[in-house]
């Protein structure tokens, strides 16, 4: 019993206790002593299983988020050293942080990210800067250096787009909604990871979660990033707030900070905010005179910031993105110098993204493992454009939204997308009952054939417009029949009464076989979410056609049993009404995806394969990966895509 109770206190504490030994009427007691600095509760070491499944969340996210910082940077080797100055608050600030600091510690002493954030306490960080000084850089390379310098229990950093929060749900089931479908844990797990600390929040994009006024002013209002904003604040664990890594643009986070409303909804609070800093001018010519093929066509630009360094384009060239631009833009040819007609930064952005596409596009003798060009940069420019005006009004009530799901773009078209989906569906069923009358079978099939495409085309109605059809699925253990909406379950139950009523009626004997549908579609064509991660976007539509596919395939073996048919018959019509099963409903997502991919190619909207040409663009550095999604590059390559249809001139870019 002592040796019990000692065990129980060591996983209470997460580390060995020491032993007094105290003379009590004769006798020993042996009392287990907390040191005053091994006092600290970690409830989660009590939960079996969370540590290990946290070592492998920490392997899902250094996989797919990885090379995401060089993507970011143009592929380029050249890494920007930001720098970085805390900015006061008026209270309830983390402890122990430092006036200022860089992204990577260098000669001078100065801190890189990562050491200033351990310093924190608690571990609550706000980074702010303009529109494309480098939020989300450095906000990536934190997440790396913490997952490369990780410690047993140190929580995972996650990267979370926050304009993808839908209203009304609360903070912990976001984060445990985002690890569900980014990174493929089931409720169960992912709820586990977020409640006993093992996630550690990185919130992209705090400023995108609502939009602007008509001038371009941030709204005082925003009610999603208030609501937001009170969500994390009431984020603990236990009795100290958990730790939250947060970006904003800084003329964002200060409207909100200067309204009137609760103290919770107007701040990161126990927080350090640090913003980042304009890129120096040295630091900048060096940066694109690194990434220049020739510099001699960078000479009569350069040589105009070093005489003017406070001019208006010296200024607009000195955050990450724009620098990133310019090198992509010029990199190979142009003329840079005709940058100094610009004075406006609206205008010199258009300018840049109007020649951003066909540069990237261009063949780059040092990047030898980037895909060489495939389609036309206008026909590229246009099916950008219609995936970015999508994310516009894609979200709940319209709202905005960053990241584009594969599985989940036929919304772009679902009226579309649905009555192509029944008119395949259907025309399987004629394709069907056309090619049985020629199934070589020793004994005729027409009865068995003409029910079954009668019984599982009136399934596949009913499943067609259920969500049964809206969710990934993939082959494992586990799947539950309460994982599925009550409807579901429901039309089910009605599917499998109503075929106990036709065999007890005599009108089909071999819908008896078809009374078990129910039990194997939930068994093996259900959702079940593995563990392990997607490694692409286009993975998970494989595993969902799988799982279509073994699962249609079981009930056609299944269908014709018990009908008299010899072996060789059995086997033809199995193959063959599984094949029709497939078609009629257990296909589910795949067929829905491929239905919406056919109507937009139909309205010349996207490509017909989708998929690749959007990992291609990930490759090029149009598109990035955030788990097993896509989102834009840039926030502000996505907004100037959505408001221009087709390339614009390059002469009126001027």
């Amino acid at each position: 019993m002592i040796e019990r109770g000692r065990r129980l206190l060591r996983a209470w504490n997460g580390r060995p206790m020491g032993i007094t030994n105290n003379a009590i009427s004769g006798g020993e007691f042996y009392a287990p002593v907390i040191q005053a600095e091994t006092a600290k509760v970690t409830f989660r070491n009590l939960r079996p299983g969370a540590r290990e499944w946290a070592v492998r969340l920490a392997e899902q996210v250094y996989q797919l988020e990885g090379a995401e910082c060089r993507r970011l940077l143009g592929h380029a080797d050249k890494r920007l050293n930001l720098e970085y100055t805390r900015i006061a608050q008026p209270g309830r600030e983390a402890r122990n942080a430092g006036p200022t600091g860089r992204q990577l510690a260098d000669a001078e002493g100065a801190a890189s990210i990562v050491q200033y954030y351990r310093e924190l306490d608690p571990g609550r960080l706000v980074v702010t800067g303009a529109a494309g000084a480098g939020k989300t850089v450095l906000a990536m390379e934190l997440m790396i250096a913490l997952l490369e310098q990780r410690r047993a229990d140190d929580p995972v950093p996650v990267r979370i787009p926050l304009a993808d929060w839908p209203s009304g749900m609360t903070f912990t089931d976001f984060l445990t909604d985002v690890l569900h479908k980014t990174y493929r844990w089931s409720t169960r797990q992912a709820r586990r990871l977020v409640e006993n600390g093992w996630v550690l929040p990185v919130l992209d994009g705090l400023d995108e979660m609502d939009p602007p006024r008509a001038n371009g002013k941030p709204d005082p209002a925003a009610p999603r990033a208030r609501s937001a904003l009170r969500g994390i604040n009431g984020y603990y664990r236990g009795l100290r707030p958990g730790p939250v890594v947060l970006t904003c643009r800084g003329e964002v986070y200060d409207v909100l900070a200067a309204g009137r409303d609760s103290e919770e909804s107007r701040r990161l609070l126990d927080a350090v905010h640090v913003q980042v800093e304009k890129v120096r001018r040295a630091t900048a010519l060096a940066y694109l005179a690194e990434r220049a093929a020739d510099l001699a066509r960078w000479r009569k630009l350069f040589a105009y910031l070093r005489q003017r360094p406070d001019s208006p384009l010296a200024s607009l060239l000195s955050t990450p993105w724009r620098l990133c631009l310019v090198a992509t833009v010029y990199g190979a040819d142009g003329h840079p110098d005709e940058l100094t007609r610009f004075r406006r930064a609206a205008k010199l952005d258009q300018h840049l993204l109007s020649l951003y596409i066909p540069a990237l596009m261009k063949p780059d003798p040092t990047q030898p493992s980037i895909a060489p060009p495939r389609y036309p940069p206008a026909d590229v420019h246009r099916w950008l454009h219609h995936l970015a005006h999508h994310l516009r009004t894609s979200g709940e009530d319209g709202e905005p939204r960053t990241v584009l799901t594969l599985h989940e773009l036929w919304r772009m078209l679902p009226r579309k997308s649905r009555t192509l989906l029944d008119m395949m569906t259907v025309g399987g069923w004629l394709a069907f009952n056309l090619l049985a009358t020629r199934l070589p079978l020793h004994r005729s099939a027409t009865g068995e054939i003409v029910y079954a495409t009668i019984s599982y085309g009136v399934v596949g109605m009913f499943f067609s417009r259920t969500r049964f059809w809206r969710v990934p699925r993939s082959l494992g253990a586990g799947a539950r029949m309460w994982s599925q909406p009550l409807g579901t379950v429901l039309q089910l139950g009605l599917m499998s009464g109503l075929a106990l009523l036709m065999h007890a009626h005599g009108w089909y004997l071999g819908m008896t076989s078809t009374a078990v549908l129910p039990l194997y579609v939930l068994v093996l064509g259900a959702y079940v979410t593995p563990s392990r991660p997607v490694r692409s976007p286009r993975g998970v539509l494989r595993r969902d056609l799988v799982a279509g596919v073994a699962s249609g395939m079981l009930l056609g073996f299944i269908s014709p049993f018990g009908l008299g048919f010899d072996a060789h018959d059995l086997v033809i019509l199995g193959v063959a009404e599984g094949a029709l099963i497939t078609a009629s409903f257990t296909g589910g997502l795949s067929q829905l995806h491929l239905a919406f991919v056919l109507a937009a190619r139909g309205q010349r909207m996207l490509p017909l394969r989708l998929g690749t040409f959007l990992d291609w663009a990930t490759d090029l550095g149009l598109l990035r990966l955030a788990g097993p999604a896509y989102q834009f590059r840039h926030r502000e390559l996505q907004d100037w895509l959505a408001s221009t249809p087709l390339p614009p001139d390059r002469g009126s870019a001027h």
